[in-house]
């Protein structure tokens, strides 16, 4: 099972690094921060499958040792964090959670935090920060959480999507789960299809399904012009139209390709909006929503959007090697993947839309 978060890290791995540190206290935290514009699979899950995601906390809190499951669900979910404490109620009643959890000796308790609407707080150690009500900022790893992370002792930090998937895996089998998707893409993926799709909408695919057809067959094609779609989130991958046919939704097609699957929503850019504009609005978003910790990051995201405005509302050209030289200074040096991550649409744009861009450089 590899982590539905973005990165595809195997959750087997992470449990184990937990399981083998030394500690009287251990936790376990689902991160539903779900902060990418365009996704709301975890919305989905969190409201519609709240126990399979408190069921895959208890598993992993059984198997590393943990007693403490943190869920931090973001503010703009109201109705997840009521319907989620409803479940957590449910399960004390039933004596599924608690101390000394049906007379097994296994105690577990949860806890809802509600996040305040900073993007930063789905990056897993500025989250933790955020629960320790410090200011929420990256920190710098080693030491990881699985050794140290809430309140300095081993933590697990998962997304919602990969709690939710270990009911299947232990109901029907490791097999059964490998059987699906891809020889490294094991399992199912849900996908959050925008409004400029005629049948928009969360769906769960098989990985390695074809990109084509969960954009024609699921998702009806478009209802307008789209020259480009961004999967992943602000850090995922721009994907021109024209390469649709080249990719599969698994990490390793998306990843050959110069591609991050990401989260997996799908976010159209419409035909008749200026790619430049669309580069100056992700550093823009990028620097507001920067921790501010590392200076690449804090500084390289704002010279990017003043350059990219300059340029678009100006006879201003940007200097195409400075320009690249900001991008790998944010890729090589910056903390986390906020300031690591930008540069990668940005490069899509420059490689796929030349002829739209070239007369704004120099």
């Amino acid at each position: 099972m590899r982590g539905r978060g973005g990165a595809g890290f195997p959750m087997g791995l992470k449990l184990e690094f937990c399981r083998n540190a030394k500690s009287d206290v251990k936790f376990i935290i689902c991160n539903a921060d779900e902060g990418d514009p365009g996704a709301y699979s975890d919305r989905y899950l969190l409201e519609e499958r709240p126990h399979s995601v408190l069921f895959g906390m208890l598993i992993s809190g059984y198997v590393t040792g943990a007693a403490y499951g943190v869920l931090y669900i973001r503010a703009e979910y109201p109705e997840s964090i009521s319907i989620v404490q409803e479940a957590i109620d449910a399960l004390k009643n039933a004596d599924l959670c608690g101390k000394n959890i049906q007379n097994s000796g296994f105690d577990f308790e949860f806890k809802i935090i509600q996040a305040q609407g900073s993007y930063i707080c789905g990056e897993e150690t500025a989250l933790i920060n955020s629960i320790e009500g410090q200011r929420p900022e990256v920190r710098v790893r080693p030491p990881f959480p699985a050794q140290q992370g809430l309140f300095n002792k081993p933590t697990i930090v998962n997304n919602v999507e990969t709690l939710a998937t270990v009911h299947h895996i232990l109901e029907n089998g490791g097999a059964n789960w490998k059987a699906l998707g891809t020889e490294k893409s094991s399992g199912t993926k849900l996908i959050s299809l925008d409004s400029f799709f005629n049948n928009p909408g969360i769906y769960e695919v098989e990985m390695g399904t074809p990109l084509a057809e969960v954009v024609y067959e699921l998702g009806g094609g478009f209802k307008s012009s789209v020259k480009a779609m961004q999967i992943g989130g602000p850090l995922g991958g721009l994907v021109p139209i024209h390469k649709i046919e080249d990719l599969n939704i698994d990490f390793e097609s998306f990843s050959q390709n110069g591609f991050l699957l990401g989260h997996a929503s799908i976010i159209c850019v419409p035909e008749d909006f200026p790619i430049l504009k669309f580069i100056e609005h992700l550093f823009d978003f990028a620097s507001y929503e920067s921790c501010g910790k590392c200076f690449p990051c804090r500084l390289g995201t704002k010279r990017g959007q003043e350059m990219a405005l300059k340029a678009f509302t100006s006879d201003y050209k940007i200097d195409r090697v400075l320009f690249d030289d900001l991008l790998t200074t944010l890729e090589k040096t910056s903390l986390c993947a906020h300031g690591g991550g930008i540069p990668l649409p940005v490069r899509n744009a420059l490689t796929y839309f030349e002829d739209e861009l070239k007369h704004y450089f120099n």
